[in-house]
């Protein structure tokens, strides 16, 4: 062999072997070697955003390399949903979903089925809507506005970001077990919507702990119901019943977790894990998420995955029997 064919061959097989390595799955590498992609398939500055910028921070802190945050609004969270789905299942790409992402394929609005499409990695939060008022109104409780409700049939506007939400399936959940009937007014966007709340136009709303907070430590706006399955251990809101403690068979949750690619190998999938598991055990972070309003409870992998197949057997039934699925369809045609 002469020289020049031995330094080829030395070349081509050092090339190889770099192209080789380089397309090994995370699996037989060192992850992470170089920054994560976070989508947020919500606008800077809101509540998903505001949390995921809390936990980046610290994830990446654990894991050696930084966490970059790329916002991805439109579509009521798809577009971003989308771009994750189609992501290469690196470690790489990361995202922050919520519970949205399980009611729109329910309604046929989505391109995939996200419980389905993507991977889970950590649930961080849940946050109960809560049914709020003006602090003006006569209303003080919500058993006087279920009784005002029912001497009054259809006097009562609500107002949602969208049908066939949370901010939808809570009230209507409430209507049916109360026997009474109130109007949806649906706001394209929380800040139209709080706009209209505070200045009288609709009577309440149901939504966000996290963005009603401020206003009703302002004292403008009155908490009434929790939809959640227990009362909430923020100070703020402890004194807010549930909807079942009242003898209402009402109860929706929003979540807020990390997802991946389907296809994520599993120790890249548990080293994602670890890492989101050590931040929310960091007493600054859970501080920082409760302040926020939402409640920071961290599930694994496995369990957050359980709650996207039972939550989607439990909104399909709730959708259905409430009559929110052939609103929906109709809001579409």
């Amino acid at each position: 062999m002469t020289y020049l064919a031995s330094t080829r061959r030395a070349a081509f097989s050092a090339i190889f072997g770099a192209s080789f390595f380089a397309a090994l799955p995370a699996t037989a590498q060192d992850f992470p070697q170089r920054p994560i992609r976070v989508i947020v398939p919500c606008p800077a500055g809101g509540a998903t955003d505001i949390m995921a910028r809390i936990l980046t921070k610290a994830v990446g802190a654990r894991l050696g390399k930084p966490l970059i945050i790329e916002n991805k609004p439109g579509a009521g969270t798809m577009t971003g949903l989308n771009e994750l789905v189609s992501a290469r299942p690196d470690g790489y790409t990361i995202g922050m979903v919520t519970s949205t992402m399980v009611l729109q394929p329910l309604y046929g609005s989505s391109r995939h089925e996200y419980p389905t499409a993507l991977q889970p990695i950590a649930q961080v939060t849940v946050t109960p809507p809560v049914l709020v008022t003006g602090a003006d109104t006569q209303w003080k409780t919500a058993r006087e506005l279920v009784d005002f409700a029912k001497a009054n049939p259809k006097s009562i506007k609500y107002g949602i970001t969208g049908f066939g939400n949370s901010s939808h399936i809570g009230p209507t959940q409430l209507a049916r077990a109360a026997g009474i009937e109130i109007e949806a007014v649906s706001f394209d966007g929380g800040g139209v919507l709080l706009t209209a709340l505070l200045g009288g136009h609709i009577a309440v709303s149901a939504g966000s702990t996290v963005d009603y907070k401020p206003h009703i430590e302002a004292g403008k706006l009155r908490p009434l119901l929790n939809f959640g399955p227990a009362r909430s251990e923020d100070p703020l809101y402890k004194d807010v019943p549930t909807a079942k403690e009242l003898g209402y068979d009402a109860e929706i949750v929003s979540w807020t977790g990390v997802a991946a690619p389907k296809g994520l190998p599993a120790d890249v999938i548990a080293k994602l894990n670890e890492a989101f598991k050590a931040a929310m055990a960091d007493r600054e972070v859970a501080d920082a998420l409760s302040k926020l309003g939402s409640e920071p409870v961290y599930l694994d992998a496995e369990g957050f995955g359980a709650r996207w197949a039972s939550e989607t057997v439990k909104l399909r039934q709730v959708v259905t029997e409430t009559g929110i699925l052939e609103i929906v369809k109709s809001q579409r045609q």
